[in-house]
């Protein structure tokens, strides 16, 4: 049987593109193609022509070209985990800053309650504060260890001219009438200028009177801060004004009332208690019974 022409035998060696690597054709080609345009370059030139590159050398390109892409594959890969693992720490930091924040805004929340509490707490121990303040005011001038002006009468009283001892006013006199004035509302008293204090007190000591202690010479001037525009009316219609002006009256004592729209009067000395003490708790809860020594 004829063979058709043209057809390869079974014995034919395949062609040199057909069993070389398409890296190492492509290789080869890209240098022909490089040698054939230096050798054009030169001959136009008059230059003798590039020598053809041996085998070994595109061989040992391919491999370096083979190589270097092992390299880049293989860097490529370690990115890529380098990244994959960057990305998962990324991670955990962002799930951890919000477990702090929400840790945060937890304490942020409980200090604005706390500070809620405090100022209410504030507030009420400033009420209190205010209120126990207030008392204090009270309490210092009821019991006269303050200076205090205000509106009030003013009353002058003496002996009869030509009264015998016996008959001069005497410290329970003083007393009827001091009496009197606090029925009547008075809110302070002091005579010559020495206040009538729960310490002090009103006392004959042979003919002199003393208040608080100190010796005074009449005539007694009486000064009670009040209301002025009933303090005297209600000390007439009291049973111990009644009774003074019935002591006087009868021993001829002079009297002579005037209202003052300012009347100022001094503290009184504080002074030191010798039998009383202030009351204690003992660790069962219960008070010392030794507060207060006959």
């Amino acid at each position: 049987m004829a063979d058709h022409i043209g057809a390869p035998t079974p014995e034919a060696p395949l062609p040199h593109h057909v069993t070389t690597p398409l890296l190492t054709l492509i290789t080869e080609r890209s240098l022909d193609e490089d040698y054939a345009h230096v050798a054009a370059r030169r001959a136009a030139n008059g230059e003798p022509g590039p020598t053809r590159p041996k085998v070994w050398s595109t061989a040992v390109a391919v491999a370096a070209f083979g190589a270097l892409a092992t390299i880049v594959a293989v860097q490529t890969s370690r990115d890529a985990d380098v990244q994959e693992l960057g990305r998962t720490a990324l991670i955990r930091q962002i799930e951890s800053g919000r477990t702090q924040v929400a840790d945060l805004q937890g304490q942020i929340r409980t200090l604005t309650d706390a500070g809620l509490t405090a100022e209410n707490t504030n507030a009420t121990l400033a009420a209190q504060a205010a209120d126990l303040e207030a008392r204090l005011q009270r309490l210092e001038v009821r019991t006269g260890y303050v200076p205090v002006r205000g509106p009030g009468v003013r009353i002058r009283v003496a002996s009869a001219p030509d009264a015998v001892p016996n008959d001069e006013i005497r410290d329970e006199d003083l007393a009827l009438l001091v009496d009197g004035l606090w029925t009547a509302g008075a809110e302070a008293i002091a005579i010559n200028d020495q206040r009538i204090v729960a310490l002090g007190g009103i006392r004959n000591t042979n003919r002199a009177v003393h208040v608080n202690g100190r010796p005074l010479t009449p005539p007694y001037v009486i000064e009670a801060i009040g209301n002025s525009g009933t303090l005297q009316a209600r000390f007439l219609e009291s049973s111990a004004g009644l009774e003074w002006f019935s002591v006087a009256n009868g021993l001829g004592f002079s009297y002579v009332p005037q209202n003052v729209d300012e009347l100022r009067l001094p503290a009184a000395t504080l002074r030191t208690l010798r039998q009383a003490e202030e009351l204690t708790s003992t660790t069962d809860g219960r008070s010392d019974e030794e507060g207060a020594k006959p």
